[in-house]
Order: C-alpha cells, then structure tokens, then sequence
C-alpha cells in the first residue's frame, strides 16, 4: 500500500497523544472531546494546540473536528481529534475514537480503542484498530504497517505522562474477563 501520509511517524504520535489524554480525562472521570493541532518547527520542535469540544452535542462531532482542523490549515502540519463513540454494530459498547491525518484534510486514519467506562473501572481492551480513509475509500491497514504503527501510537502516549503510567493497569482484564477467557 502506497503512503498515506507524508510523515505516519507525525499523526501517529499525535493520534497517541490524543488518545492518552481522552482516556486520562475518562480515568478522573470526565468526557471532553478534544481535538489536536501539532506545527514542527525547525527551531522550536513541535507545538501542539488542544480544542476542548466539552459543551458540544455527541452527534457530529468528528464533522465539526474535521471543520475545525481543515479551517486552521496552513498553520498546522497533523491532527487528531479524540472523543467517545459507540460500535456501529454494537451499539452498548463504547470505544475511544481518534480521527487523524495531515495538513490539509484528505487522507485520515481512524484508530478504535474498546473500553469499560470508568463507572466500572477504566478499562481498555485488546490492542488499537486502525482503519484508512484514502481518497473517500475505507481500507485497512497493511499488516506489514501494523507493528510500525502501533510503535508510534505508543510514542505519543508516553508523551503524557500520567497515561503512560497508567496504561498498562487500564489495559489489564478485569476479573469478569478473566473468568470469561479462563476454560473451565
């Protein structure tokens, strides 16, 4: 598969950056859509702009991020807008979205994440999804890609500090789990 993007190793960080805060904002517990700017400077390094969608409707959201990132091009080089949605499929089960890519909006990359709510103890399950949108079509990722991008995704969530510490307590199966993955 042809590169989405010019600089992956960019949105993906950011999409990790994105995704450490919602789930540090779940674990205090509060819900406020974000989106997220980054700009490289050669000089500075990077700069990176938080718009909090706290007072905002769940329905269009991830419309009104992609708005908000495709009015601020040309000033910044990656987005990503975090927030909480339901499975299209399954609609009980809530997950961590992130929607990313580059400067100007096009190619995007959506990453799922499935999480208990922290009423039942923040929890995440199973590993990052990704999912492409290049030129209106929804692909997959590359296998080969795979292991590369769950690496940067990871970079940015170490870039917050007190998701880091806690992601791996979030990632492991609560006792209910346990039972459940557990033959008998």
């Amino acid at each position: 598969m042809k590169n989405i993007f010019a600089k992956p190793e960019n949105v993906l960080t950011l999409c990790g950056l994105a995704l450490a805060d919602m789930a540090l904002l779940l674990s205090v517990p509060q819900y406020v859509p974000t989106l997220h700017l980054a700009k490289t400077s050669f000089w500075n390094g990077t700069k990176i702009n938080q718009l909090r969608f706290g007072s905002y409707p769940d329905v269009g959201l991830t419309e009104l991020a992609r708005a908000e990132a495709a009015r601020h091009a040309g000033t910044w080089d990656a987005w990503a807008f975090a927030c909480i949605a339901l499975q299209p499929n399954e609609k009980e089960k809530p997950v961590l979205l992130v929607d990313a890519g580059e400067a100007p909006v096009a190619n995007s990359v959506r990453i799922i994440q499935e999480l208990r709510l922290p009423n039942d103890g923040l929890g995440l399950y199973g590993r990052p999804r990704f999912s492409l949108n290049v030129d209106g079509q929804t692909l997959p990722l590359d296998e080969v890609e795979t292991p590369r991008w769950h690496a940067f995704l990871h970079k940015g969530i170490s870039k917050l500090k007190a998701a880091a510490e806690n992601w791996e307590r979030w990632s492991i199966p609560s006792s209910d789990e346990t039972a459940l993955l557990t033959p008998k």
